[in-house]
């Protein structure tokens, strides 16, 4: 007996048609791989420039990082999309919170112009929080008081906002770790603060 007659005739075009969605899947890992790794230095990038003073050149880089984000967003329908852009879309939101916070003196959450996940959104504002610490003792260093009050301030709000998250690790991986560092970092930031002030105060 022929030994073909034991498979179906569409089998081979079945087997091709998996190794193309394979391939598909595959590609599109690749690139999804390689816009990652862009995006998260774009906006580490831009974070390293707001703490030395270069404000405008961290917005250069995050109009960069958007670019490379519509990119991103092509592949969103895509089975692996979220596991791999997820770290560096934190890292964006990290990026684009910590520079509106320092620069326009406020917290917000902005409006992004793709679909960022839930959970990149809050593990990238609780990685705000470390940036601050960095930000604030680099300002209390300048003596420059009452603006490294108002930063903390924000890092409380930003931690009690956070701290109200009870997801398992499973919906948003690694929140929960963060919140502990967030709140050692509070905690550690304010008695900086207090420190200063009462040096400040003796100075006077």
């Amino acid at each position: 007996m022929n030994v073909d007659s034991y498979f179906d005739s569409d089998f081979e075009k079945q087997l091709e048609t998996i190794r193309k969605k394979l391939d598909e899947i595959d590609n599109a890992r690749e690139e999804l791989l390689r816009l990652s790794r862009e995006l998260r230095r774009k906006s580490t990038l831009a974070i390293s420039n707001v703490h030395i003073g270069n404000v405008e050149e961290a917005k250069n880089l995050l109009e960069k990082a958007k670019e490379i984000l519509q990119k991103i967003d092509a592949y969103k329908q895509s089975e692996i999309y979220y596991p791999i852009t997820r770290d560096s879309m934190q890292e964006f939101v990290e990026a684009v919170v910590f520079l509106k916070t320092v620069n326009e003196k406020r917290l917000k959450i902005p409006s992004f112009d793709v679909d960022i996940h839930p959970s990149s959104i809050l593990t990238g504002m609780a990685d705000v929080v470390g940036e601050l610490r960095r930000y604030i003792l680099d300002l209390l260093r300048k003596s420059e008081i009452e603006e490294a009050e108002r930063l903390v301030k924000i890092m409380e709000r930003i931690y009690f906002s956070l701290v109200s998250f009870n997801y398992p690790d499973k919906i948003v991986p690694g929140l929960r770790g963060k919140i502990d560092m967030m709140r050692l970092s509070l905690e550690r930031t304010k008695s900086d603060l207090i420190s200063a002030m009462l040096i400040t105060k003796f100075e006077e």
